[in-house]
């Protein structure tokens, strides 16, 4: 336990301009440029996703077909000795045909459905698998939606979480993101999720994992 001089001289360091950057995750890209200089041209989409991604500790995987995406996942789960594993109940991920494959393995699959314990099922799950709306290059982020079938609790409470999305819903930047729900009915929920959850709010202290999972994959198919 620290004593109260370093205690403090902790807090100063981590508030002195310029002097401490918790993460290695890039500047931030949210505020639009006020000094003329013109945006950065994003060439290779994917490629730039799986950059920003690696940096802030998630797991990026350009898969050529849905087997590849399968096997991958089954890999995930072995390494984390997975024994539950719950899951968007859609038809990208029914096409995805993991669930059989993970049951050989002694993995429980529970899709999400409306059943009123699917929040505790969540919250025991080894890891979560969704797919995206769509992912941003520029941040390494994925855009999430939810409706029927698509709860929320998939992506937050299990301490892994597999995403995986066609490779053409790759978009290269968050205004180009935001656009797409400029016109028209706005689904119930948006969000952006951009790697593993992480908090420095005690002590400015950053904790990975501490909000969400911790464990971020991310599989581009095609």
């Amino acid at each position: 336990m620290a004593d109260r001089t370093e205690f403090l001289e902790g807090i100063r360091h981590r508030t002195r301009r310029g002097q401490y950057k918790p993460t290695k995750s890039p500047d931030s890209v949210w505020t639009p440029r006020t000094d003329g200089v013109e945006p950065e041209e994003i060439e290779d989409a994917p490629a730039r996703f799986f950059e920003e991604l690696e940096k802030l500790g998630g797991h990026g995987k350009r898969a050529r077909n849905m087997k590849e995406a399968r096997d991958y996942v089954l890999g995930v789960a072995r390494e984390r000795e997975a024994k539950l594993v719950v899951r968007w109940d859609v038809e990208y991920l029914e096409k995805l045909g993991a669930d059989k494959p993970l049951q050989k393995e002694g993995v429980e699959v529970v899709s999400w459905r409306e059943l009123p314990d699917l929040r505790e099922i969540a919250g025991r799950a080894d890891i979560g698998i969704s797919t995206a709306a769509w992912a941003v290059a520029e941040t390494g982020s994925l855009l999430l939606e939810s409706g029927p079938g698509m709860g929320r609790s998939v992506t937050l409470l299990p301490p892994s979480y597999i995403a995986i999305l066609p490779a053409d819903r790759m978009l290269r930047t968050v205004p180009e993101a935001i656009s797409k729900y400029a016109v028209g009915a706005l689904p119930a929920n948006v969000c952006l999720h951009t790697g593993p959850s992480r908090s420095g709010d005690i002590e400015m202290s950053l904790v990975v994992g501490m909000h969400g999972p911790g464990d971020i994959h991310v599989v581009l198919v095609g």
